[in-house]
């Protein structure tokens, strides 16, 4: 080749779209690795990399089929994995990322869907819809459980993803579709919050949890989820109605005075439980409405006397102190 012909060639290279060498694109793995979802409506993609044509979204928990993966790693979100070609539920291929994907063994499928439904709780900036992912998943989990403490394990995780679902309400589409539908299905078991506005779940529905597994030992963390399920209040400073606000932290003392959160318990109670409290309960007179709130307030320190006498940790010393001001 002349050299006027080399430079015709190196020409026709440089403006054609295919590179000299030809990039690999994909290595195939030794055998299919099966690989769990661990975000909701996770993108599968045609290539593999962020800004490839989606091609197909994902279900939180959803199993799949890792059959190759790219060549290098890509950094998403502040996780380093590769991109893994997997088989979609239509019989097609897809690229999704694998720093978003756990390696699935159906042996340890409870506690695999246990650990992705936990995280998902506690991530944050998630919409409605994934929430609904969250809630979809642990109801299923909690419907495959066949062990009496997994089942209860996941019936708590689908009350407090249901939770955590409430609080995504947009209360000025209520009115709308699927706001509309989602009230209806599930408005028994979530109180309106008429000052903060939106949803919260009811406590009651979590203690009467805590009732049917009793006997079993994750019933105490029930106990202590339903103390510290937030209820619509708007006490602002009024440090008598903050108390009363510590009434399920009372009742979780009464049902495990030395369980795993009784300082915790204590702690939060001495905080509430104020001069203006105890000035409250020792006073004297008023109309029936004050008095009718003393004698609510009176009931709920005696609560707290008996749920103390039982108590072991060295924290309800300061309470047994202020009871003592209490005539």
């Amino acid at each position: 080749m002349n050299y006027r012909s080399l430079i015709v060639v190196l020409a026709l290279v440089a403006g054609s779209a295919v590179p000299l060498v030809a990039q690999t694109e994909e290595i195939k793995l030794d055998a299919a690795q099966s690989k769990v979802t661990t975000v909701s409506a996770m993108r599968a993609r045609k290539a593999p990399q962020v800004k490839a044509e989606e091609v197909m979204r994902l279900k939180l928990g959803t199993v799949v089929n890792a059959v190759a993966r790219s060549t290098t790693q890509d950094i998403i979100g502040g996780k380093t994995d590769f991109w893994y070609r997997i088989t979609l539920p239509n019989g097609e291929s897809g690229w999704v990322f694998g720093g978003l994907l756990l390696n699935y063994d159906p042996r340890q499928r409870s506690e695999l869907l246990r650990q992705i439904i936990e995280a998902r709780l506690k991530a944050e900036n998630t919409d409605f819809q994934d929430r609904g992912e969250i809630y979809e998943l642990a109801g299923s989990a909690f419907g495959e459980a066949k062990d009496v403490n997994m089942r209860a394990e996941f019936e708590l995780l689908k009350l407090l993803a249901l939770a955590n679902w409430a609080a995504a309400f947009p209360d000025n589409l209520r009115d709308k579709s699927p706001y509309r539908e989602w009230l209806k299905a599930y408005g028994a078991e979530v109180i309106q919050d008429e000052f903060a506005g939106g949803y919260s779940l009811r406590s009651e529905v979590l203690w009467n949890l805590e009732r049917k597994y009793h006997a079993v030992p994750i019933a105490e963390r029930i106990a202590w989820e339903a103390a510290q399920n937030p209820q619509p209040s708007d006490c602002e400073g009024d440090e008598v109605c903050h108390f009363f606000g510590a009434a399920p932290t009372i009742k979780y003392l009464g049902l495990y005075p030395n369980g795993a959160h009784a300082a915790e318990a204590l702690n939060n109670i001495n905080d509430v439980l104020t001069d203006q409290v105890i000035s409250e309960a020792n006073a004297k007179g008023g109309d029936q409405y004050v008095i009718q709130a003393r004698t609510d307030l009176t009931k709920e320190l005696a609560s707290l006397r008996l749920a103390l006498a039982k108590v072991s940790a060295r924290e309800k010393s300061r309470l047994l102190e202020k009871l003592k001001k209490i005539k």
